[in-house]
């Protein structure tokens, strides 16, 4: 069984197709990159794998569960199903998105606090390990306006791992960190 199913996605704006016709698979341990100039719909796909957009044709299938399908029209999963696919993919956006009035610490702990039920303690724990691993710690009581493109992107990163996904997507990933000489 494919991580990741994509089948015959569309995605249209208006009248602009801008995902014609999508498939793709994806196995368990697979690193996938998908390249193409900018507006060829790389982010609109990983916005309607990760929900933020809807499609409006085809299938798609993450870990076994059908998050979407298409027979005349197009039919998402009920909110149960929804939520558990969320909780198995994590996006880590182009622009961090990084919420601006809590600290690196306080971003990295929220959802799995508010969304897992974890307690304050455990998140914090393993947000702790998720900076001691990105080489932030010492910005844990900072707040994004101090951070660099790269030390914002690292804190993006952990904050999605801190759920724990089984599938991370990452959109343009090294357009803010620095290259390894």
């Amino acid at each position: 069984m494919s991580l990741l199913e994509i089948k015959n996605v569309k995605k249209n704006f208006g009248g602009v197709e801008v995902l014609k016709d999508i498939s793709l698979s994806i196995e368990q341990g697979e690193i996938v990159s998908i390249i193409g100039s900018s507006g060829s719909g790389k982010s609109t796909l990983l916005r309607c794998l990760t929900r933020l957009e809807s499609i409006n044709g085809g299938e798609i299938i993450i870990d076994g569960d059908t998050m979407v399908s298409c027979d005349r029209k197009v039919n998402y999963a009920d909110e149960a199903t929804l939520k558990k696919i969320r909780l198995k993919c994590g996006l880590v956006f182009q622009s961090f998105n990084l919420f601006p009035h809590y600290s690196v610490l306080r971003n990295i702990t929220e959802a799995p606090i508010h969304v897992v039920g974890k307690s304050k303690e455990e998140a914090t724990k393993e947000a702790y390990e998720l900076l001691d691993r990105l080489g932030l710690r010492e910005k844990a009581d900072c707040y994004p306006y101090e951070l660099s493109g790269g030390q914002s992107q690292r804190v993006s990163i952990a904050r999605a791992l801190a759920l724990q996904p089984k599938i991370l997507f990452f959109d343009e990933p090294t357009s803010a960190l620095d290259p390894i000489s």
